[in-house]
């Protein structure tokens, strides 16, 4: 998951010319932005939930992985050229993030049914 923290948080400060140019990818940064974010909170849902037992916390992480998309956005307003803080950017990553948990949830509902 910290591999994973660390190429999102390169991904959202570097400068959009540093960016790689996929064609069709123009115009769809917000399906970009929930894509990381999901993958984001349903790899801390993983880190945080031992041998079945959810762990109180799992909303608790939901709350630091969309406060870590809203602190990207404001570092990108800051620390960068040619990026700038977007409001609905934020709200893509807080649908992301809120996606990844609630994947992790019903994929582990799953696979506790399968295992009964």
């Amino acid at each position: 998951m910290l591999v994973y923290l660390v190429i999102v948080t390169l991904l959202s400060l570097l400068p959009t010319s540093d960016l790689p140019n996929i064609p069709f990818i123009n115009g769809q940064d917000k399906a970009v932005h929930i894509t990381m974010y999901l993958g984001l909170s349903f790899l801390a849902s993983w880190s945080l939930d031992t041998h079945g037992k959810r762990k109180p916390s799992i909303p608790l992480m939901l709350l630091g992985v969309a406060g870590w998309g809203v602190l990207m956005e404001v570092l990108q307003h800051l620390m960068t050229s040619g990026r700038g803080l977007e409001f609905m950017d934020m709200i893509a990553n807080l649908v992301g993030a809120t996606a990844g948990m609630f994947l992790y949830i019903y994929l582990e509902k799953l696979r506790n049914a399968a295992s009964r």
